[in-house]
């Protein structure tokens, strides 16, 4: 009976409370912590054996020494805010001898965001505004679609502000909304991009300048402009979808071997297996440089190919290269085909 009841005494570990709740916090505050106490309500000492947190923006620290029974310890947890706003719920895992040997404690909260400076809301300058940023949001986009996006800029000076754009693309329009900004107003440049003014698909990059009052353009005004328009097939029938052309390569991935300055021609076909014609939308090598695509035909018949010829170029080559090839069509189940090209440098 001595052995066994001997046996039976243990730690044991008792939090005052398990979840702390910060409420809000500012970020500009810094970091912020609170202190769970326990207390060892069994008849051995207690020895916390490691305390760990579920991410690194916390850190816990503990009473390291053995807690004798009937005194108490702590578990101090700081969580780090900058940098995180928004709602948190973050664990804190405790491993002891005690009869329980895990024990879980919360802390939450909200941080609230630090107020951003104008340099920092808008970081970049151009004479007399900031800007958001000089690069658009991409326009994903259908073809035949037309698409607005916008970048918010700030009048820093004590001046009314007119912006003029100058060098725009066709397809796309830029308007300062409003036309006129007062001293320390904001306004939008509005981006709207009309696929039906372009005969393009797949990626694209145009740029346009921004004139800020009477400046003149620069470099420093250059705004990027960049889409990826796409065939639209969201209108399809399950009859067109069954109907569509499909592109069928004959080289699933060319592979060839150049020497300093060598040039080598590669052609392969390109078949229509499906029941319509496959147009030949565009084909993009990611190295122009190094491979140049061309298509025989633009549209191709059912059951019917055209020549594919790659040129490819070993100019100014020192080391093995790895391009590719990327061909947009008008197929449904094909819209997409991308053939790797592989140079394998010869000395």
């Amino acid at each position: 009976m001595l052995g066994v009841s001997a046996f039976a005494q243990k730690a044991e570990i008792k939090f005052e409370s398990k979840e702390f709740d910060f409420g809000e916090i500012k970020e500009e505050n810094g970091p912020v912590s609170t202190v769970f106490e326990f207390q060892n309500v069994g008849q051995l000492p207690l020895v916390l054996n490691g305390v760990t947190a579920s991410c690194g923006c916390t850190t816990p620290t503990w009473t390291k020494e053995p807690v004798a029974p009937g005194q108490k310890g702590q578990v101090k947890a700081t969580y780090s805010v900058v940098g995180r706003p928004g709602p948190f719920r973050k664990t804190i895992t405790v491993k002891s001898n005690a009869s329980e040997a895990t024990t879980q404690l919360i802390i939450k909260g909200t941080v609230i965001p630090k107020p951003k400076s104008v340099e920092e809301e808008y970081p970049v300058l151009l004479g007399d505004i900031r800007l958001k940023s000089l690069i658009t949001p991409k326009f994903d986009i259908f073809k035949g679609e037309s698409r607005t996006e916008s970048i918010q800029f700030k009048n820093i000076s004590k001046n009314n502000v007119k912006l003029y754009f100058v060098n725009v693309p066709k397809h796309i329009v830029l308007e300062s909304n409003p036309a006129v900004v007062k001293p320390g107003e904001t306004g939008n440049i509005m981006v709207t991009y009309n696929t039906k003014s372009i005969e393009d698909w797949g990626d694209r990059v145009d740029n346009a300048y921004i004139l800020v009052n009477d400046s003149k353009k620069s470099e420093d005004g250059k705004l990027t402009i960049s889409a990826n328009i796409r065939e639209d097939f969201r209108n399809y029938t399950s009859e067109q979808k069954e109907s569509s052309p499909v592109a069928e390569f004959e080289k699933k991935i060319v592979k060839e071997e150049l020497s300093a300055g060598q040039k080598k021609i590669v052609t392969f076909a390109l078949k229509n297996t499906g029941s319509t014609n496959l147009i030949v939308r565009k084909m993009i090598a990611d190295k122009a440089g190094i491979a140049k695509a061309s298509c025989s035909k633009k549209t191709i018949a059912p059951g019917q190919s055209a020549i594919i010829k790659l040129e490819l170029t070993a100019e100014g080559m020192s080391y093995d290269t790895y391009s590719k090839v990327t061909f947009i069509t008008n197929s449904y189940r094909t819209p997409t085909v991308v053939i790797p090209v592989n140079i394998k440098f010869v000395k």
